[in-house]
C-alpha cells in the first residue's frame, strides 16, 4: 500500500513540474524529430491512434519482462526487482509521452484530441480490471477473492493515473514561464 502511495506521490510531483521536466527532454530528440517530419503525425486522430498503440506496446513489453521476471524468479529469487521494473516502464512511458507532446500540433483542441484518443487505452484497461472485480465470483476455499479483488483494485488505481498522467502531459500544453 506504501509503494502505491509513494508512487501516485511521484506521479503528482511529476505533474506539478511538467514544464521544466518537458523541457528538459528536449525538442530534438530522435523520436520527436521524426515524428514531427511526418506527415500522417499533423492529422490529430492518427496522432492519437499513434499514441494509444504506443501505450498497448509499451504496456505488453513490461508485462512480458514480468512474466519473464517471474520465471527467473523461481530459480533465482530476487526481492523487489518487479517495483523496478514497474518504476522503469513508467519512467519510459513518462519519457514518451514528453517526447510526443513536443511533436503534436500547437492547436489546443489537436493536442486534446491526440491525448484523449493516446490515453484511452488506460482508461480502457481500467474499465477492464472494474468489470473483472465485479464479476469475481463468491469465495470457494481454495479460491481467495479478497486478494484477486485487492490486486485488481491496485491495477484499476495504476490504470487511472498512468489514465490522467498521459493526458495531462500529452493534452495540454506546457506553459512558458516567467523566466523566458
Amino acid at each position: 500500500m506504501s509503494i502505491l502511495l509513494i508512487g501516485l506521490l511521484i506521479i503528482a510531483l511529476i505533474l506539478l513540474n511538467k514544464n521544466d521536466l518537458i523541457g528538459k527532454v528536449g525538442a530534438e530528440n530522435f523520436l520527436t524529430r521524426k515524428l514531427k517530419n511526418a506527415e500522417w503525425f499533423q492529422n490529430p486522430w492518427l496522432s492519437g491512434i499513434f499514441l494509444f498503440f504506443i501505450n498497448a506496446l509499451l504496456f505488453g513489453l513490461t508485462i512480458v519482462v514480468l512474466t519473464l521476471f517471474a520465471f527467473v524468479a523461481m530459480h533465482f529469487p530476487i526481492p523487489f526487482l518487479h517495483i523496478v521494473i514497474m518504476f522503469v516502464a513508467a519512467l519510459s512511458s513518462i519519457y514518451v509521452w514528453m517526447a510526443i507532446h513536443h511533436a503534436e500540433n500547437p492547436g489546443r483542441k489537436e493536442r486534446f484530441i491526440t491525448g484523449a484518443v493516446g490515453s484511452s487505452f488506460y482508461f480502457l484497461l481500467m474499465l477492464v480490471f472494474i468489470f473483472q472485480m465485479a464479476a469475481l465470483e463468491p469465495n470457494t476455499p481454495e479460491r481467495d477473492t479478497a486478494m484477486e479483488f485487492f490486486g485488481l483494485a491496485f491495477a484499476a488505481i495504476v490504470a487511472f493515473t498512468a489514465f490522467i498522467t498521459c493526458l495531462a502531459i500529452t493534452a495540454f500544453p506546457a506553459k512558458r514561464s516567467r523566466r523566458e
